[in-house]
């Protein structure tokens, strides 16, 4: 199986800057409301492959943008993680701080954040149970790509990825398990389309039909 992840083409972050409680809180909600990045790029055929989309705006107008017309399925597995301020205040504080304590709350998990983080991670897991062994595309948000990204790996799949280091508005994830991967060279390239000699050795080896 190979499945493609699609990051919505807006951040749910506050931009930076200085925040209350109110404010940070309305400022979540306003970039969740926000138009998407503008892409003229490639556009996924999505024949043959499930499409499953978060809740929102920002999902379902980043798969127009990027996947050609098809019928899609809203799965509230890929929905973003809540965000909320930490406290009630009308004292400011730098959006990253409001993140990072935020972040706490739902690793301890605080009652104020609607949900903790092993629910996150319970949510995750469940996702990776029903995508397994199917060709899918999937339309979701940044905090909760960053922890499937994490449990992917931990379940034994290959990551790829077109951007480095903070993940990006449209960017896109692919993953694999590690049997379908090359292994050939640091690309990561699959078993289906091995990118050097080492992989397509490996994969006729195993019995397949290598690309050329």
């Amino acid at each position: 199986m190979s499945t493609t992840i699609i990051c919505v083409g807006q951040s749910v972050c506050p931009v930076k800057g200085k925040y209350n409680s109110a404010g940070f809180d309305a400022a979540v909600a306003a970039s969740q409301e926000a138009a998407i990045l503008p892409y003229n790029g490639k556009q996924y055929n999505p024949a043959g492959r499930i499409v499953l989309l978060g809740e929102g705006r920002l999902a379902r107008e980043t798969a127009d943008q990027m996947i050609l017309p098809c019928k899609a399925e809203i799965d509230p597995l890929l929905n973003e993680i809540p965000l909320r301020s930490f406290m009630d205040t009308d004292r400011e504080y730098p959006a990253e701080t409001w993140l990072r304590k935020a972040a706490g709350q739902r690793k301890h998990g605080d009652v104020r954040q609607s949900e903790s983080r092993m629910q996150v991670i319970e949510r995750v897991d469940r996702l990776i149970e029903k995508i397994q062994g199917k060709d899918c595309i999937l339309v979701t948000y940044p905090l909760f790509l960053a922890e499937l990204l994490d449990r992917l790996r931990i379940h034994s799949y290959v990551v790829q990825r077109t951007g480095m280091l903070k993940i990006q508005p449209l960017e896109r994830f692919v993953i694999s398990r590690k049997g379908e991967h090359c292994g050939g060279c640091q690309h990561n390239c699959f078993l289906s389309n091995p990118g050097c000699g080492v992989g397509r050795d490996k994969a006729m080896r195993k019995g397949l039909q290598v690309r050329s």
